[in-house]
Parts: structure tokens; sequence; C-alpha cells
């Protein structure tokens, strides 16, 4: 039997609308962390996908059918299909950007915050 795979994007857009409505938080420290851990996964991932496009790059195997067949089979494992790995690496990549947008809005908004509370603090300022 095959498991159905679960649709992680999906997931990872449910958190947001949750963040979105305020239901869910992340302390802002935990949230940078994480978004530091995603950007290094996501160099290794493109890196991952790069090499893999280059996969496809190679020189003929030769005349023999045997060859030829086994040169196309490790193409379509490297690039062209739905199932080659850059494709698959593709939707790693897109679960790790919805992740990193969840987890950069907690950081951002702190520093939004912090922004318009020294603005208001200098607008009160006497001498301004």
């Amino acid at each position: 039997m095959t498991e159905s795979q679960p649709n992680l994007i999906a997931h990872w857009q449910n958190l947001n609308a949750q963040a979105d409505a305020g239901t869910i938080t992340i302390p802002p420290d935990v949230a940078s962390e994480c978004d530091a851990a995603c950007a290094a996964y996501l160099a290794h991932l493109s890196d991952m996908k790069r090499k893999a496009t280059q996969l496809g790059e190679f020189q003929e195997w030769g005349n023999l059918k045997s060859a030829q067949d086994l040169q196309a089979k490790f193409l379509s494992l490297a690039t062209g299909t739905d199932r080659s790995l850059d494709i698959i690496l593709q939707q790693h990549i897109d679960v790790i950007e919805s992740m990193r947008m969840l987890f950069r809005r907690y950081f951002q908004e702190t520093s939004d915050t912090d922004e318009r509370t020294s603005a208001n603090i200098s607008a009160l300022t006497p001498g301004n």
C-alpha cells in the first residue's frame, strides 16, 4: 500500500494564516534562529538542485543500446520528469520558503514595532 504524502505547503500556509489571525505566536529570537536554519538549508538545497541539473549534461555513453538505455534512465532520475531529483528538490525548497515566511514575520514585526516606538519617543523628546 502507498501512503499519501502530506501536503506540507498547505500545512505551512495554514500556520501562516493562524499567525495572521494571532492564534499562534513564535518568540522573535526563536523565529530568527529558525529563519537562519532555513536560509542555510535553502542554500544547500539550491546547490543540490544545481548539481542535479548538471547530471543531465553528461557526454554520450556510446552506441550500445544498453548504454543509451542506462543514460536515459539516469537522466530521468536527475531531471525532466515529475519524479526527478530536480523537481523533488524544488518541492522541498518551496516548503522551506513557506516555513521561512512564517518565521520572518515575527522578527520583522519586532523590528517594525521597535522602529515605530523609537520614532514616537523621538517625536516626544523636547527639542524636536
